[in-house]
């Protein structure tokens, strides 16, 4: 008897504890979701953002809206996401650069990825490409090396930003193979790409999703791609492995964060939604026309390639002795 009469004791307090995140699993998403990226409007990464986006609404039956908010290796956006309840309707466009490289770079980060977000699922891995200006004499990765081991520093190369994955990956080449160019930051992919388009840098390594169109209209002159193998698109270019330079293979991914506390069944929500997006017959040919290998997922796999990537460039980054305050 005494059991009984603690299970009715127990019971409406179980009814209240349930009631509220069973209510919050039937109605959400309720409004708009909003999604915010570190990278400019028509780099690669806005682009993926945007097919996520309007699959994802159509699939919620909500509106998601993309905000783009770069600057600052991503921290603008971050702080941006941050400052909104944990309540599954503001995302973070999270990247290699945001959720790894950063912790290596700036000192002191304002954010912790491990302590302020949680994973939602990942997207996609896209490998890098080197590219150099049509108007740059530079034809071969070989020329690149001889003019830059020539003259150091004189060879300028283009970024997204101080310490993004794309300024890292030509650190990490210039380190293994001992030539040096003069690094200029840009403040999104778009920018530095049509800098060296027009001849203002003469070198960039960006994403193969954003390169591949200028490349296949003799915009851009493809060096290396950072890859395990050589790319369909591109079979007549090199890996960097080829070259002699190893360990710059397949680093570029891309997910989804929510701020920590985000309700679990807000982000289950979310993944399912994702995981249709990643099997969408439609999207596979967009991501496979551009190189982009799609990465079903768990919520908890974000975290879980943070870590992996974390232990993977600590030693590499602290070599390289730097760091933007």
């Amino acid at each position: 008897m005494k059991f009984y009469a603690s299970l009715r004791t127990a019971l409406p307090l179980m009814i209240m504890v349930a009631g509220p995140a069973s209510a919050y699993a039937a109605d959400y998403p309720a409004r708009a979701i909003r999604l915010i990226v570190s990278q400019q409007a028509g780099g690669g990464t806005d682009n993926l953002a945007r097919m996520w986006a309007e699959n994802v609404g159509k699939t919620l039956n909500v509106p998601v809206v993309v905000e783009n908010r770069p600057g600052a290796g991503g921290s603008i956006a971050v702080s941006a996401t941050l400052a909104q309840p944990a309540d599954g309707y503001t995302l973070f466009m999270a990247g290699v650069s945001q959720m790894v490289l950063n912790k290596f770079v700036y000192k002191p980060l304002a954010y912790s990825p491990e302590k302020d977000f949680d994973g939602v699922a990942m997207l996609t891995t896209v490998p890098f490409v080197l590219v150099a200006s049509p108007k740059s004499s530079l034809d071969s990765y070989e020329a690149l090396k001889q003019a830059a081991a020539a003259n150091p520093e004189k060879v300028t190369f283009a970024s997204s930003g101080n310490g993004n994955s794309t300024h890292l990956v030509i650190e990490m080449l210039m380190k293994q193979a001992g030539f040096k160019m003069l690094h200029i930051p840009f403040r999104g992919e778009p920018d530095g790409v049509m800098a060296t388009v027009g001849g203002t840098t003469e070198i960039m390594a960006p994403v193969l999703s954003t390169a591949l169109p200028l490349i296949k209209e003799g915009k851009l002159k493809p060096l290396l791609v950072f890859n395990s193998s050589r790319v369909a698109e591109l079979p007549d270019v090199r890996t960097a492995a080829e070259v002699g330079v190893s360990g710059l293979e397949n680093i570029g991914w891309s997910g989804i964060a929510a701020k920590k506390g985000t309700p679990p069944e807000a982000i289950a929500k979310l993944n399912a939604a994702t995981q249709k997006f990643l099997q969408d017959p439609a999207v596979k040919e967009k991501l496979a026309a551009t190189q982009a290998i799609p990465m079903p997922s768990v919520p908890a796999d974000l975290m879980k390639y943070t870590a992996q990537d974390t232990a993977k460039w600590q030693q590499a980054i602290g070599d390289l002795k730097l760091t933007v305050n």
